[in-house]
């Protein structure tokens, strides 16, 4: 049997302080309004997540159909061949993603603090 030194329980201490630390900080960090972020070939869109709603994208293999209902969103329907991105279901939390890699599509959720929210700058809508 192995007996452990000092210095592999220090780096074992270490290993489980940085482990719980990124825990804890990717739960504080999705605190705030969420937004579904889209990007699609050479575009970039930005939903609210708690308007319902839906989005068609043109791909390279057909359109993307992405909807936004009751505080998930989802992609409900896709010209690809495999249909894996509608199989993936829907996000609700900011560590999660879907995305329809043959029309390169990718969603996901973006926690945004209300003074984000208010700060006036640049958006998808002034490219």
């Amino acid at each position: 049997m192995i007996r452990l030194k000092k210095l592999d329980w220090l780096v074992f201490l270490i290993s489980i302080m940085v482990f719980t630390g990124s825990v804890f900080w990717s739960a504080v960090s999705g605190e705030g309004e969420l937004r579904v972020e889209i990007e699609a070939l050479d575009e970039h869109f930005v939903l609210p997540l708690a308007e319902d709603g839906g989005l068609t994208l043109d791909g390279p293999v057909g359109k993307t159909r992405v909807e936004v209902k009751s505080g998930a969103v989802f992609i409900s329907d896709s010209d690809c061949r495999d249909k894996l991105c509608i199989a993936m279901g829907e996000i609700s939390s900011t560590s999660a993603w879907v995305a329809c890699l043959p029309n390169r599509v990718f969603v996901r959720l973006v926690a945004v603090t209300s003074e984000d929210a208010q700060s006036p700058g640049v958006d998808s809508v002034a490219f």
